[in-house]
């Protein structure tokens, strides 16, 4: 269907706005028109009105048919969520009446998608037409774009029609794996501490020797080599290395305690990016790492594995799993664990607890498998109850609030304690900056020889 534009409007609007002028102006002083001349100008402005309606519809059959245009994109089948990536249109265009066609185009949007530089105006021209643009998504997951929407106008510019061209794209945007990067660098350079990272007194066992390297500030003084150092004339020290080939097995909550957000990002977003930076992590150290997400029913598997091939499975089979407003079934989540998972091993549990009910279901499955497994309870922290104890109340409501985050606070510090006393590692930590706690944690777990 065809329809007018802003130009045709304004045209067809200003003989009438002068139509329903000539009442008034007729009683105007010293008006050079007679009453005569008057009378024959409504006349006038409709047959005016009557020649625009007509080259509207003529106008309206230079409009570019369809089937002129021919759509598709190019760009990375792998997003990086937050990061705006190149994306490049490519519209091609037989031979017509116009030659250079106006035209408005836009993409095809997904809730959590930026186009930078869209909708873009420009001349269409017979053969290829390029346009590259940035695109950023916001949210993990699988995306398919079908279409692309072009307006197109007439030759004089009074009629427009737009047209959905089929443009079918697939991506998949995978979590922020920043940090990962992050953590690598700083590890070559031995500069962990930047991240908050703990350095262990001593990993492994005195006859389990790695190498040989450079004194650095923290280090044991009694894991110096006095002889390669005499030889040096620098301070050398001795590194042990963890024990390896054991299993590290990860438990992702993705009920709907997991949808609250912090800071624009779901908690299972910070979750997700904190699993797979400690995976990275263990995986290093030679361990075996397994995942299994799970709400209503387990989401996803994947089998314990070493190696750094495990990683990218790690990320390819967690990168479009979303936080569900269903209620977290422990129960099946434990009984898969039990059919898959028969050496001992660390079960970490990453979820958020605000209810007695889910609290004492985790603390009983957790404390269950305490003798065949090391359980490891991951709690998430709200900053925001945390910031009400901490502000200073103005009034009586203010106090009330406070003085339930406060009850609040202490109901959760007695679900850790519970844990413990069950045999369960428990760690509470605030989303942004649970990176470095879990690690830490980790570390002190391979140092002490829990697992």
């Amino acid at each position: 269907m065809r329809y007018p534009t802003n130009k045709f409007l304004i045209l067809l609007l200003l003989p009438m706005a002068a139509a329903i002028a000539i009442p008034f102006v007729q009683y105007w002083p010293d008006l050079p028109l007679s009453s005569e001349q008057i009378d024959m100008l409504l006349p006038g402005l409709l047959v005016i009105d009557g020649l625009l309606l007509l080259l509207f519809l003529i106008d309206s059959f230079t409009v570019p048919r369809k089937k002129r245009f021919q759509a598709r994109r190019e760009h990375e089948k792998v997003f990086s969520i937050h990061y705006p990536h190149h994306v490049t249109l490519i519209i091609d265009v037989t031979r017509g009446l116009q030659r250079n066609i106006r035209s408005r185009l836009y993409d095809d949007a997904h809730s959590g998608m930026e186009f930078l530089r869209f909708p873009h105006d420009m001349s269409l021209r017979i053969g290829r037409n390029i346009i590259q643009y940035r695109l950023r998504v916001n949210r993990r997951g699988r995306y398919e774009l079908q279409h692309v929407y072009i307006t197109v106008y007439s030759l004089l510019g009074l009629a427009r029609r737009v047209y959905k061209i089929r443009c079918e794209s697939r991506m998949h945007v995978y979590p922020d794996l920043k940090a990962v990067s992050k953590y690598a660098l700083l590890a070559r350079k031995s500069h962990l501490g930047l991240m908050g990272i703990r350095r262990t007194q001593r990993g492994g066992g005195d006859n389990e020797f790695e190498r040989l390297r450079e004194y650095q500030r923290d280090d044991n003084f009694r894991h110096i080599d006095w002889k390669t150092t005499a030889r040096q004339n620098r301070l050398i020290v001795r590194t042990y290395q963890m024990s390896q080939n054991q299993t590290v097995f990860f438990l992702l909550d993705c009920g709907r305690m997991m949808t609250a957000e912090f800071h624009g990002r779901s908690l299972l977003d910070y979750s997700l990016n904190s699993v797979l930076l400690l995976a990275h992590v263990a995986l290093k150290q030679g361990d075996r790492v397994g995942l299994m997400a799970f709400a209503g029913n387990v989401i996803r598997y994947v089998k314990p594995a070493p190696g750094p091939a495990q990683h990218r499975r790690l990320v390819q089979a967690a990168y479009d799993v979303r936080a569900s407003h269903e209620e977290s079934n422990f129960d099946r989540a434990f009984h898969y664990l039990n059919t898959v998972s028969r050496k001992r091993s660390l079960v970490c549990l990453v979820t958020n607890v605000i209810d007695d009910m889910n609290a004492g279901l985790m603390q009983s499955y957790l404390g269950a498998i305490s003798g065949r497994h090391l359980p490891f309870a991951v709690l998430l922290k709200q900053r925001e109850i945390q910031e009400i104890v901490d502000s200073r109340a103005g009034d009586t409501r203010q106090l009330f609030t406070q003085a339930a985050a406060a009850d609040f606070l202490l109901w959760k510090e007695g679900v850790m304690e519970r844990l413990r006393n069950r045999g369960v590692l428990a760690l509470e930590a605030f989303p942004d900056e649970m990176d470095a706690s879990l690690i830490n944690e980790y570390l002190r777990i391979k140092a002490r020889k829990l697992l």
